[in-house]
C-alpha cells in the first residue's frame, strides 16, 4: 500500500492564537512630557478639584517663605536670582560627531575674572521646587541677568535651544565680535526680532577698531555703530561696550 502524503490543513483566515489573559505583561504607561503653552513655557495650571491644587494651596498656607507678602517674596527672588552675568560657553566632547555641549558660569555684574575664592555661584533651581515658585521665579533668570557668549556658534545654538517664551524674557546680552560683524552685514536678524524684550546690547570694544573706515577716528566709528544699532533696534535700547568673552567692564558707555 503506497504511503499517504501528508496533507497540510489550511488555517482559517483571520484566526489568531488564543492567549491566556493571565499571562499578559502589564506595562506602565510612560508619563508624557509636561503640558506647555504655545510659546514653549510650561503650563502649570491645574483644575481646582485636583490633588495638585490641594498641595499648592497647602504650600501657600504652611510654607514660611510662601506665606510672606508678594512684595517681600519678589525682593527675595530678585536678590537670589538677579544681578549676574551668565557666561555661556560651548564645550567640545571627544567625539567629533557630538555637538558641543553648552556650559555656563556666573559672576556678579561689573566684576572681572577670577572672582573671589569664597564666591558662591547660584544654581538657578528655585523654579523647580513647586508650581508657585516656578511661576514667580522662572522669568527672573532671563529678565534680571546679562547673557554673554564666547563665540558666534555658541550664541546661535543657545538661541536655537531656547523656547520662544524664554527669548521674549531676555533683556540684556553681550554679543561676540564675530556675531556683531555678521549682524552688521545682514546675516543675523535684528536683536529685537530674536529678543522682543531686549533693553541692553553689549558690543565688543574691539568692534569699532576693526570696522572703522580709513578716514574715521575711533570715536567716529563708535558713534556710527551706536547710531546704526539705535536705528535698527530702537532708541530705547541701551548700548554698552564690553571686553570680549570675559566681559571686563568698560568706562565707555552710551545711552
Amino acid at each position: 500500500m503506497a504511503p499517504r502524503k501528508h496533507v497540510k490543513t489550511a488555517k482559517a483566515k483571520g484566526s489568531r492564537p488564543v492567549i491566556d489573559p493571565s499571562n499578559r505583561v502589564a506595562k506602565k504607561r510612560a508619563s508624557g512630557a509636561p503640558p506647555k503653552h504655545k510659546n514653549g513655557l510650561l503650563n502649570v495650571a491645574v483644575s481646582e478639584s485636583s490633588e495638585l491644587m490641594k498641595i499648592a494651596k497647602q504650600n501657600s498656607l504652611q510654607s514660611p517663605l510662601l506665606c510672606l507678602p508678594p512684595e517681600i517674596r519678589n525682593k527675595i527672588w530678585r536678590y537670589a536670582l538677579g544681578g549676574y552675568q551668565i557666561d555661556i560657553r560651548g564645550h567640545c566632547s571627544r567625539s567629533a560627531r557630538k555637538a558641543p555641549k553648552l556650559l555656563f558660569d556666573t559672576r556678579p555684574m561689573a566684576t572681572r575674572y577670577p572672582v573671589q575664592w569664597n564666591y558662591i555661584r547660584p544654581t538657578f533651581l528655585l523654579h523647580k521646587i513647586c508650581r508657585q515658585m516656578y511661576v514667580e521665579t522662572s522669568p527672573l533668570i532671563y529678565t534680571l541677568n546679562t547673557f554673554t557668549f564666547n563665540n558666534v556658534d555658541t550664541m546661535d545654538r543657545w538661541i536655537k535651544d531656547r523656547a520662544p517664551g524664554q527669548l521674549r524674557l531676555v533683556t540684556s546680552v553681550d554679543v561676540p565680535m564675530e556675531y556683531m560683524r555678521l549682524y552688521h552685514l545682514g546675516f543675523r536678524k535684528k536683536f529685537c526680532a530674536k529678543f522682543p524684550g531686549i533693553k541692553r546690547i553689549g558690543v565688543d570694544i574691539l568692534v569699532p577698531y576693526f570696522s572703522r573706515y580709513m578716514s574715521e577716528t575711533l570715536e567716529e566709528s563708535k558713534a556710527r555703530i551706536l547710531r546704526k544699532i539705535k536705528e535698527w533696534e530702537g532708541e530705547h535700547v541701551e548700548v554698552e561696550w564690553h571686553w570680549g568673552p570675559n566681559g571686563r567692564p568698560s568706562a565707555l558707555r552710551y545711552e
